[in-house]
């Protein structure tokens, strides 16, 4: 045997030995003994500032074939008139920063396609004034013979990092007392957590129109490029608010899967 084959054959050994310790520590993890449980965490602040959407739609929006559309000069010109005096109204709120008109695309001549979509952000927003809002917006439309489809919010907190983790901590600290609930009846002992997963961070309890969970709309975790509202779903493209449900806060939603080790051996459960 040559020495350099030697040498290898030393090295492989050597190596064998070292990693078998490890390898013998991970089986010995995995095949722990451990209770699973979930926990939600909640955590709210005052927003900093808010992102709505207000889709205008005729009166006859639910009646009949759509009107062909009509070739305009300038695309979209009649659609911005009509909403002019809905703009006004919400321009006229001290707490506007900004507003944009969206013309929504016609994608079929078989389906109704909603007048415009109005977007505003607004700064330090609260219930009552989002509602005030939403009441006077409401209120022009109807002047101009116009329904308020759909209204939309993200809310944008003022610290994500802060939150963020208040939430996760909350949702562990919840896991947790499950485990420990858990165990108790087992009449064993709680270990060390070896195990969390993230099952999502959504905005709460509720469904879309066809079933699809909706996003969180705290405004820190990433907003989805997705579309709600069921027959809206061309146009709007944020979580749906309603003043009755919602608080006008920024809201961080976790929920933790946590897998905790059992020490001891479970006895019979406690009646």
């Amino acid at each position: 045997m040559t020495r350099s084959l030697l040498i290898v054959l030393v090295l492989a050994l050597a190596g064998s030995a070292l990693g078998a310790p490890a390898a013998l520590a991970q089986e010995s993890a995995s095949n722990q003994s451990g209770v699973t449980t979930t926990g939600f965490g909640l955590a709210t602040s005052p927003a900093e500032s808010a992102i709505l959407q207000f889709l205008i739609i005729n009166e006859d929006f639910y009646g009949g074939s759509p009107p062909f559309p009509e070739v305009e000069a300038t695309p979209g010109a009649n659609a911005r008139a009509s909403v002019a005096p809905i703009v006004e109204v919400i321009e006229a709120s001290d707490s506007v920063e900004s507003v944009d008109v969206v013309i929504p695309v016609i994608q079929s001549q078989y389906g109704p396609t909603p007048l415009a979509r109005i977007d505003a952000t607004v700064l330090n927003p609260d219930l009552e004034m989002l509602t005030s809002l939403i009441v006077d917006i409401t209120q022009a439309a109807a002047v101009e013979r116009l329904l308020v489809g759909y209204v939309g919010a993200v809310f944008i907190a003022p610290d994500c990092q802060a939150l963020e983790r208040e939430a996760r901590q909350a949702a562990l600290d919840e896991a947790r007392g499950r485990a420990e609930l858990q165990v108790e009846l087992l009449g064993a002992g709680l270990g060390e957590v070896i195990a969390a997963t993230d099952l999502g961070v959504t905005s709460g309890p509720g469904f879309g129109s066809f079933g699809d969970q909706l996003v969180q709309s705290g405004g820190c975790a990433p907003q989805e490029s997705q579309a709600y509202g069921g027959e809206f779903s061309f146009s709007v493209t944020l979580p749906r608010f309603d003043p009755a449900s919602h608080s006008g806060n920024a809201e961080v939603h976790v929920l933790l899967q946590v897998t905790v080790a059992i020490e001891g051996s479970a006895a019979t459960p406690v009646a």
